[in-house]
């Protein structure tokens, strides 16, 4: 089987044929433990605290993916940039950079893509890359963990058709920046299933997620004086509750349906006071999970992991939260 020493050929023909009926494999998990090797994963995502402490969630999955592959010598070291300044990435990278040679694999949420592509250009092509939550055109990590987010934007537009309580009015789209290829594909999906012919207009604004409360507000206030006749809001990301939290003042005097995204507290007390309508989960924590998962399958046992695992798109409404929590 190593290749070693001589043996005769009818005795090898013998031995290979065994090899093949019985499926047999090398117990790689016993060759590491008498090799005593450690591997080393490294995570390249934003602070956790950041949107509204959304990226706590992939956090919660890594950890606890890390803590059952403990046993299995497996480590790992975080690398966190600031979601909102494209340099963090950079000065991230030299830290991944400088630990490179101890890293046996890389799991990393690329949702500033000028800045990670400029990254990913200078580490070594045989560092095994997994992506979650967003991808990069043009590059073919080992996988890709998420969901679909087109789908999950015409999805979003279903809800809003069959829930508007007029469908001939408008519904507010709300950017949150900055914006990567995900959200992007979200809106597009969203777009493409209202089409011209249900007789919806879209109003496309922009907010900054690092604004104030009072500043978001005043935006969103000017945004509805000039338009009245709207019958929904379609938030683009997890930081829904922000634009729900301006909604409340409004919500005594008509109702409209806002969609957002991500079961994150602030999302999940406003789904219950009947403010937010629907919250659509990407399973966030799953995808950190399957990431470390998807590089130790790769790594530590040598076998090949699919190119995607796609997240099942949930609707979260108040009468099923405490269970989708459970």
């Amino acid at each position: 089987m190593h290749k070693r020493g001589r043996v005769h050929p009818e005795t090898e023909k013998r031995v290979l044929e065994a090899i093949k009926k019985l499926n047999y494999r090398t117990n790689i998990f016993a060759k590491n433990l008498k090799l005593r090797k450690t591997f080393c994963f490294g995570v390249l995502m934003p602070r956790p605290q950041q949107d509204s402490g959304y990226w706590a969630l992939p956090l919660r999955g890594i950890e606890r993916a890390q803590q059952e592959l403990s046993s299995h010598r497996v480590q790992v070291s975080y690398f966190f940039f600031d979601r909102y300044q494209e340099k963090s990435v950079a000065l991230a990278g030299q830290k991944i950079k400088k630990k490179k040679k101890d890293l046996d694999g890389l799991l990393a949420a690329p949702v500033l893509p000028k800045s990670f592509a400029d990254l990913m250009q200078e580490l070594p092509d045989d560092l095994p890359l997994v992506f979650f939550d967003s991808h990069l055109p043009g590059l073919k990590p080992l996988a890709f963990i998420g969901q679909d987010a087109l789908q999950s934007g015409i999805l979003a537009s279903q809800l809003m058709k069959k829930t508007m309580a007029h469908p001939q009015g408008k519904v507010l789209v709300v950017k949150v920046l900055p914006e990567d290829y995900h959200i992007a594909e979200r809106i597009d999906g969203f777009i493409k299933g209202i089409d011209g012919q249900s007789g919806i207009g879209i109003v496309m604004v922009e907010i900054d997620g690092r604004w104030s409360a009072d500043k978001t507000r005043k935006f969103l206030d000017n945004v509805y004086h000039r338009n009245r006749d709207l019958g929904g809001i379609f938030v683009t990301n997890a930081m829904t509750h922000k634009v729900a939290d301006w909604w409340k003042d409004y919500a005594s005097q008509k109702k409209l349906v806002l969609i957002g995204y991500d079961p994150i507290p602030p999302n999940v007390k406003l789904l219950k006071n009947g403010i937010i309508d629907f919250l659509i989960s990407q399973q966030s924590e799953r995808q950190g999970y399957e990431g470390i998962y998807s590089l130790f399958r790769k790594v530590v046992l040598d076998e090949e992991v699919r190119d995607k695992i796609m997240m099942q798109i949930d609707i979260i409404t108040a009468e099923n939260i405490d269970y989708y929590n459970s």
